[in-house]
């Protein structure tokens, strides 16, 4: 089974393993939307991903943090997985900002697992994201849950 016939899981799972390669700040997860054939040879996925945004130097998020932004456009895969060209929205500066003050401030308050942070140096309550590590190395703020107050 090749991409031209794959299904929508598996073009997401292809995509996310080649995500650092179609750009530097794309992550996934993926989202394939649809899929069209692209030729004889290729299928055109409309998709849905992530941008990584640095948190930025400002403290207390330390300076090799990132937070995923939404992003959406398509990616087209050669028959044999290989991506052959892709146009992924970027965030506008509003959007970067946006997500630098929210980044910072669930450290500052404590809600992410693997970072100090809060009032003393300590949680607020249960941790709503974590840091993780991707295959890249990128150190990522994902959520993991949610506090209801």
């Amino acid at each position: 089974m090749g991409v031209l016939d794959a299904k929508p899981a598996e073009l997401e799972a292809i995509l996310s393993r080649q995500a650092a390669s179609i750009d530097p700040d794309l992550a996934g997860p993926f989202k394939i939307l649809s899929v069209a054939p692209s030729g004889k040879e290729a299928v055109r996925c409309e998709v849905t991903a992530c941008r990584l945004v640095p948190v930025d130097a400002g403290d207390p998020a330390p300076d090799d943090i990132v937070v995923p932004v939404p992003a959406s456009g398509w990616i087209e895969l050669r028959a044999d997985g290989t991506v052959a060209v892709s146009s992924v929205s970027r965030p506008g500066p509003e959007e970067v900002r946006e997500a630098q003050v929210f980044a910072r401030d669930l450290v500052a308050q404590g809600a992410v697992r693997g970072l100090p942070g809060g009032p003393g140096g300590r949680p607020r309550g249960r941790p709503t994201h974590e840091l993780q590590t991707d295959a890249q190395g990128r150190r990522i703020i994902r959520r993991i849950g949610y506090t209801i107050r």
